[in-house]
């Protein structure tokens, strides 16, 4: 047994010698195997020689995979009558194994996810085997979690004896076995280099290796005599940035320096170091927005294959073929992607077909849906810019959907994935850079890998498949190769076997470091503790987090310790491990360089105020498109009504789940408008019976919503029509019965075309409705849905300009009422002006009005007033104002889409949403 068995250690320098005479190297990162691989590299170069043999350095887990599979790649054996008698299961075969393993037990009906399920039971596994475990050994197994994972494990177990299979986490202590029954080629020397510390199975297969005569020596750490020091900061971005800042000033001193920057929490916080590392080094990545090519830097923690755009934009291809639609916003992404067939060539073409299918409102589009509108889209282009590559790709997806098995084996979906990927044009026309072609690498090993579970599933289909081979790139970690660089970024783990000339250790606070026990639930706590199993305990951290922190100071000549005082909401305090250093100059680190790029560009600048608030004008005379919606949008902010209607800026639509506000205000304005083109007046409701007012609203509602339908399939399901049918039916009906108890009328003109020429300009505008009274007299109606205020009418910039510009355009002297019609469920009902009480229902006379019309007599003097402030509003216009000046931040901005456009505020500081706001469309 191991127990007695001590391994000797060698420096780096005594190393070399044995992997020269067929000593293998072992690591427990890649990057690790590559930085001692270049080491050998360079001491051979530094005797004078020119060739040498490759040594052999490599992962500890794949030294192990050799050790399995070399027998039957020098003799050419078949897997029967391999050496070791075993296959070696990949991790997704693995996986696959637990999952239904754990699926087909009795517990699967208690959990909330069999495939979480299965991740942690396996890692569950994976520390059995490693630390020599007794599964099920004791009481303390009873308990029903460890009871649960007993009875999977010994399924587990007879699983892979029944099959020949060998799973990886109990793969070095079977070598072990084998090794001391004679069996192996095994290397003259064994070093491990850059393991914190050993597992039981591990000393198992060094013990015996060793007495078969392998000598096994481990790699020396190195032993500096550090000038360490404890730095600290405001909070967790200011710490980043003066590491950086540090980083930078230590390579610009000595750029043959090696620098390092260690972080507990790299992993989490890998985009925030990567993108303030990219700031500090790399300045000009700042203005053009591209991550730098050839990085001064490197950073080890790697990020899900999933996550990479390449793999990103397969993933959605084969989704959208699988499914033969998508969302939206998943729409937006492919025909946005650089890497599908054509995306360079239809570039402009594919945008403008992104923002049609977001200005559609359906949330969901099926694959012949958007290939129909490209093709009608196509057809208004000029040849040089139609969708032709997009259409083809499209038919292509919709070709391989068809005539396919519902299931088939997983390598017969693996040759379908790829062909539907070829078909697209995936990953591009365009040269990939160093980074996408292995990204692309990784993907084709990916799919390879999946195509391997045959055995284990039989025929699925391919939403399993899909599923299954998601699963797996959302499961593996990969991390493009990269020339080594004079500042590497790395985990507490990864920077395992390092050395440097400089180190800056990240995240040293109380809450950080010692990390927090994580006790895997499915092991009895007692046996964790009692076999001293990584992250059992409390005291087990703090024991290991000692260990490390060791190691690490005594891996530079400079180490900086470092934390953030506050993450915003607590306090921290330095962590009990370094809190003994002392702390380091604060003038070492000027204000000046706790700042932003961008902040020091401003300070160090001078900034020349120059107020541009006009924009083009229009002649005089000249006709102004946007309606009424100008003029509000001039009322409510002049910056707003140039860019939007003067100048065409539009933010792109963002459809939601069923309708949006604005949609059920159209649906609203087409019913009514239907309504009273059947009714002509109130006297045909005193004339009909409930049953026939009821097929009349009825007809109408179908009318309305069968249009809209026509527009969004997607949207308007049998279920979803029926709910918005019911809603719309109880709507009219309560709305009809506020017409019951106006004086008699009948509806002159719905949606009618009007013209006002005001300010010198000319604008159109369609009043939803125009009623006329029995004296003749005129009554002007703009239906609403949502919150409003009449009181808008008489500000000094009417942000409700509708009815007074229609009250301008109709026959003065005939006008005597105008009034919003608020059609809103229990609050339906009229507010606006009245020449005389008794017109509407609840509205009084001008000279009776306290509230709406304080301080007018008469209609003229408030058409009058009216003239005079939308003439101004229409001069503005003309003459191209467009000051950045809302009348109300909260009222004019919080739902206008130009603020990257104005900059008026960041977005961290937009309000909230209001959802009592007005929601109709307006007109």
């Amino acid at each position: 047994m191991y127990h007695d068995f001590k391994i000797p250690e060698l420096s780096r320098r005594q190393c070399f010698d044995p992997l020269a005479g067929g000593a293998a190297l072992v690591t427990p990162t890649r990057a690790l195997a590559r930085r001692m691989t270049a080491a050998y590299a360079e001491h051979r170069l530094e005797k004078g020689e020119e060739v040498w043999e490759t040594p052999d350095i490599l992962p500890f887990g794949s030294w192990l995979s050799r050790m399995i599979h070399e027998p039957l790649y020098s003799t050419g054996a078949l897997p029967s009558s391999r050496e070791f008698g075993v296959c070696l299961m990949d991790d997704l075969q693995e996986a696959l194994v637990w999952e239904r393993i754990i699926s087909e037990s009795d517990a699967a009906d208690r959990l909330l996810g069999v495939y979480e399920t299965a991740r942690m039971a396996r890692e569950a596994w994976r520390l059995c085997r490693q630390w020599n475990v007794e599964i099920g050994d004791g009481m303390q197994w009873l308990a029903p979690d460890p009871a649960a994972f007993a009875g999977w494990a010994e399924a587990f177990k007879r699983f892979c004896r029944n099959h020949g299979y060998m799973d990886r986490a109990g793969l070095a202590l079977f070598l072990a076995k084998k090794v001391r029954k004679g069996l192996g080629r095994l290397p003259s020397d064994l070093i491990p280099a850059g393991f914190d510390e050993y597992s039981p199975a591990q000393m198992e297969l060094f013990s015996a290796l060793y007495d078969r005569g392998t000598g096994v020596y481990g790699l020396a750490g190195p032993k500096r005599a550090a000038s360490a020091s404890r730095a600290t900061f405001a909070d967790d971005a200011s710490e980043i940035r003066a590491a950086a800042m540090w980083a930078r000033r230590r390579i610009e001193n000595d750029p043959e320096a090696k620098i390092g920057v260690v972080s507990p929490r790299l992993a989490a916080d890998r985009e925030d170091v990567r993108r303030v590392f990219s700031e500090v080094f790399h300045p000009s990545s700042v203005f053009s927005g591209q991550d730098p090519g050839n990085p001064m830097f490197q950073i080890s923690a790697a990020p899900l294959l999933s996550e990479y755009p390449v793999v990103s934009a397969a993933r959605a291809i084969l989704e959208l073929a699988g499914r033969q639609g998508s969302e939206v916003f998943e729409w937006s992404r492919i025909l946005r992607s650089p890497f599908i067939s054509g995306a360079e060539a239809e570039y402009a073409s594919r945008a403008a077909l992104d923002a049609q299918i977001r200005a559609a409102g359906d949330l969901y589009f099926s694959v012949s849906r958007v290939a129909a509108t490209a093709r009608a889209m196509g057809a208004s282009f000029d040849k040089n810019s139609d969708l032709q590559i997009l259409v083809g790709v499209l038919e292509s997806l919709q070709s391989r959907a068809e005539g396919l098995p519902a299931r088939q084996r997983a390598d017969q979906w693996a040759k379908e994935f790829s062909a539907i990927l070829e078909d697209a044009g995936w990953p591009g026309q365009r040269s990939l850079s160093e980074s996408e072609y292995q990204t692309v690498s990784a993907w084709k090993d990916a799919i390879e890998e999946f195509s391997g579970i045959g055995f284990l599933t039989g025929p699925i289909s391919r939403a399993e498949a899909l599923g299954i081979f998601f699963r797996k790139l959302s499961d593996t970690f990969f991390q493009p190769e990269q020339p080594d660089t004079g500042v590497r970024i790395t985990g507490v783990l990864e920077s395992a076997g390092e050395e440097f000339d400089a180190l800056w250790i990240m995240g040293l606070h109380h809450e950080n470091w010692p990390p927090q026990a994580r006790p895997n639930p499915f092991l009895p706590v007692a046996v964790q503790r009692s076999l001293g199993l990584p992250h059992c305990s409390p005291a087990r951290e703090l024991s290991y987090a000692g260990l490390i922190t060791q190691r690490l100071l005594e891996s530079a000549d400079e180490v900086i310790c470092s934390f953030g005082r506050t993450d915003g909401e607590s306090i921290r305090l330095a962590s009990p491990l370094i809190d003994h250093l002392d702390e380091y100059a604060p003038g070492k680190f000027p204000a000046s360089e706790q700042k932003s790029y961008w902040e020091r560009i401003y300070c160090r600048g001078y900034t020349e105020d120059i107020q541009d608030v006009h924009g083009a004008p229009a002649a005089e005379g000249s006709e102004i498109g946007g309606g009424t919606g100008i003029m509000k949008s001039q009322a409510m902010c002049p910056f707003q009504a140039y860019g939007r209607y003067r100048l065409g800026a539009r933010g792109l639509e963002s459809p939601e789940p069923g309708l949006k506000p604005g949609q059920r205000g159209t649906l609203v304005h087409d019913v009514l408008e239907l309504l009273w083109k059947q009714l002509g007046g109130n006297r045909a409701l005193e004339e009909m019976s409930r049953e026939q007012m009821g097929r009349c609203i009825q007809d109408a509602v179908d009318a309305a919503v069968s249009k809209m339908a026509g527009k969004m399939p997607e949207t308007f399901t049998d279920r979803f029509t029926g709910v918005e049918t019911g809603r719309l039916q109880r709507l009219m009906e309560e709305w009809i019965g506020a017409e019951y108890e106006r004086a008699p009328f009948s509806v002159a003109e719905t949606e009618s075309r009007m013209h006002v020429r005001i300010g010198g300009i000319g604008l159109s505008a369609f009043a939803d409705r125009i009623d006329r009274l029995d004296n003749g007299r005129l009554v002007i109606i703009d239906y609403k849905t949502g919150e409003i205020s009449a009181k808008d009418w008489f500000a000094d910039r009417i942000t409700e300009p509708q009815l007074p510009l229609y009250s301008l355009a109709a026959s003065k002297d005939l006008l005597a009422g105008v009034f919003f019609g608020r059609v809103k469920k229990g609050k339906t009902g009229y507010t606006g002006i009245a020449e005389t009480e008794g017109i509407v229902p609840g509205c009084m006379g001008i000279m009776d009005d306290g509230g709406i019309a304080k301080g007018f007599e008469s209609m003229q003097e408030v058409l009058s007033f009216w003239e005079t402030k939308l003439a101004a509003l229409a001069e503005e216009i003309r003459a191209g104002y467009a000051a950045v000046l809302p009348v109300s931040q909260n009222k004019s901005c919080r739902y206008c889409d130009l603020s990257p456009l104005c900059r008026i505020w960041d977005a961290s500081q937009k309000p909230a949403v209001d959802e009592k706001a007005d929601n109709d469309t307006g007109q």
